[in-house]
């Protein structure tokens, strides 16, 4: 009987932690994510969030001068590992994943700029087609990019990792300091300093290269 009550009493628990919870948001081209959600961006005709998993209730969405930010508040901080959330959006230009937030794209993002910043233990993997992108992973966060651009423009510190060794790039300014790592792939023209242990992994031939390497830093070539 006990048993009975028992799972009586967590079903409901359980349903109301799996509800979807739809929301309707203005106008951004920005955004920020933060406490360990996992957001998965969606290319649409309509500026969209859908919630699902767990302390839907707790998520926070503010949109700000267009720039959109989610997160849970303070009773769940940093408790978003099983906070779901689909953002269908229209454009967006900038993003940046904080606190070990997740953030990635099934379909691939095609537009003509792209800014991405990740922080303190934070992940992004999205795939790409762009004219330009410019990317700083710093605390940790891991980077991972696929497709191609023209110009790249990239910046790891304090023990974080870019991984673009699948996006094919034309031009790329890239730097690893303070333990970090980047992995790219550059055909025409690479600018690597590396410094204070930093590493940069070039994974194709490169016509030019200039290299800014100190105290410790290195740039590794693996074709």
């Amino acid at each position: 009987m006990k048993r009975l009550i028992l799972t009586l009493l967590i079903i409901p628990s359980l349903l109301v932690s799996q509800e979807e919870i739809n929301r309707n948001l203005g106008e951004f081209t920005k955004l920020s994510i933060y406490d360990g959600i996992n957001v998965e961006l969606i290319k649409s005709d309509e500026n969209k969030v859908e919630t699902s998993g767990e302390n839907t209730r707790f998520v926070v969405v503010k949109n700000k001068n267009g720039n959109l930010k989610i997160r849970l508040n303070i009773q769940k901080r940093f408790s978003g590992d099983r906070t779901m959330v689909k953002l269908y959006y229209k454009n967006l230009y900038s993003f940046v994943a904080h606190e070990g937030a997740n953030l990635f794209s099934k379909d691939t993002i095609k537009q003509a700029d792209l800014k991405i910043k990740g922080h303190t233990g934070s992940r992004i993997d999205i795939p790409v087609e762009l004219n330009s992108i410019s990317i700083t992973s710093t605390a940790g966060a891991k980077i991972t990019l696929r497709g191609s651009a023209t110009y790249l423009e990239a910046s790891s510190a304090t023990g974080s990792e870019i991984n673009a060794r699948n996006m094919i790039v034309m031009d790329g300014e890239i730097s690893a300091l303070s333990g970090s790592m980047a992995d790219v792939r550059v055909e025409t023209s690479l600018e690597a300093t590396a410094r204070i242990g930093g590493v940069i992994n070039v994974h194709s031939k490169t016509e030019r290269i200039t290299e800014k390497v100190s105290l410790g830093g290195s740039v590794v070539y693996l074709y």
